[in-house]
């Protein structure tokens, strides 16, 4: 069982999910690019011991929309989380990210580590850097071209629910299963085909990358616990950054599990165990 709630956000109300136990450690989980808050209800299915509220981001799942003009730079993201934590007057929690999300939560924990006691990342380990872009002055074009065509925003009709599904599954490695528990939130059914409600905008690239060097003096600032599972033919374990960033967090716990970038849709159960292992054998340190 789960409820629909709504958050306040940097620039507009935030829907979410909560889900698992009220009275349970409190897990504020964010999720990747162009996913959603379902991206963890089957883990909060395989751990409802926990009290799991799960954030859609801005253009995301049900979330409002940036205004218009705006563009979804990363460092936002920081801001609405940022929101979100105060309104839930929490002194300290756990933050749960996945890839995006995974980055958006190793940044915060290093800005506000009061407010993060400890950190689990699934298959990220902060923001893309110049190292993952062949060209930056050709991003930077790319970019602004976006901006000048003027992307129309709002929901979008796809006439083939099948159609959109094998889109979804062509972009990555991932699981039919996973693919609809995404679109089952992130869209409205309509007739054979249906609504996608995330904003197209969320396709312009960034502008500008952080370099490596500026990312890893971030992350030198985590105090909180950290889990870092990285899936077996994930996106970052060959990445050539990921070692300087693993080792700039003081204390970090790595894990390797068998599975694809998605790997908390496709395999929750072996996702669950490393979790409540991290989580349950600190519990018992403090």
């Amino acid at each position: 069982m789960f409820n629909e709630i709504t958050l306040e956000g940097l620039t507009g109300p935030l829907a979410g999910i909560e889900a698992g136990s009220p009275e349970g450690s409190l897990l504020v989980c964010i999720h990747g690019w162009l996913d959603n808050a379902a991206s963890f209800m089957p883990l909060s299915e395989a751990l409802p011991e926990y009290h799991w509220l799960c954030i859609d981001l801005p253009g995301h799942g049900k979330s409002a929309y940036r205004p218009p003009g705006a563009i979804y730079h990363y460092i936002d993201y920081l801001g609405d989380l940022y929101r979100v934590l105060h309104s839930l007057e929490c002194s300290k929690c756990t933050l749960v990210g996945h890839s995006l999300g995974a980055g958006i939560a190793a940044v915060f924990a290093a800005a506000f580590p009061k407010m993060v006691n400890q950190l689990v990342l699934i298959d990220g380990i902060g923001p893309l850097t110049h190292h993952d872009s062949k060209d930056s002055l050709s991003q930077l074009r790319e970019s602004l071209d976006f901006l000048g065509e003027r992307r129309k925003t709002g929901p979008r009709f796809y006439p083939s629910w099948e159609q959109l599904v094998n889109r979804r599954l062509d972009a990555g490695n991932i699981s039919r299963k996973a693919v609809e528990v995404l679109l089952d939130r992130g869209t409205v059914r309509k007739g054979e085909g249906a609504i996608v409600l995330s904003d197209d905008r969320l396709k312009q690239r960034s502008p500008l990358y952080m370099s490596q060097h500026s990312v890893v003096s971030i992350l030198k600032g985590i105090e909180a616990r950290t889990l870092l599972i990285m899936a077996e033919s994930g996106l970052i374990r060959e990445r050539s950054t990921t070692n300087e960033r693993i080792f700039a967090i003081r204390d970090l716990t790595q894990k390797i599990v068998v599975g694809g970038h998605h790997v908390h849709l496709d395999n929750p159960d072996i996702v669950a165990s490393e979790i409540k292992q991290f989580l349950d054998g600190n519990a018992e340190e403090q």
